[in-house]
């Protein structure tokens, strides 16, 4: 007769399946960590980058206030000069047409030039000298 055979449990312990849950639910934990401390370090990264392009635009504004006074301070010149260009081109303008007008030729050629009208009558003022200082002023002989 054979010796009776032990009978193989299909079913780990009780001790042993309390084994496999312990090292299971700090496997969870560890990975659970492990995904807190992933998005701990993204999310400082995120917070560094938006950080250094904050930095990055404010030095840009700060680098472009007085450039955009001095613009403000150029463009004022400009418009100044551009004003004053145009009160002297209507000027212009004006005595352009005035000296291209037929009904004032015969006046614009009188300010203008030596040449006179045939109605002009010249006048000549003669600073005379009371006669009695006229005697007195000549050397007598």
């Amino acid at each position: 007769m054979s010796l009776p055979q032990p009978t193989l449990d299909v079913e780990p312990s009780e001790r042993v399946r309390s084994l496999r849950q312990k090292r299971d639910q700090r496997h969870r934990r560890s990975l659970r960590a492990a995904r807190f401390r992933a998005v701990g370090w993204e999310m400082t990264g995120r917070l560094a980058v938006n950080l250094g392009l904050s930095l990055v635009a404010l030095s840009a504004l700060v680098r472009l206030v007085p450039y955009h006074h001095t613009q403000l301070q150029v463009l004022h010149e400009v418009e100044t000069s551009v004003e004053s260009m145009r009160s002297q081109n209507q000027r212009l303008l004006e005595d352009f047409s005035r000296s291209f007008d037929p009904a004032q030729t015969s006046q614009v050629l009188q300010e203008n030039g030596a040449r006179e009208s045939a109605h002009h009558v010249p006048i000549v003022w003669v600073d005379a000298l009371p006669p009695e200082t006229e005697a007195e002023s000549e050397p007598v002989e």
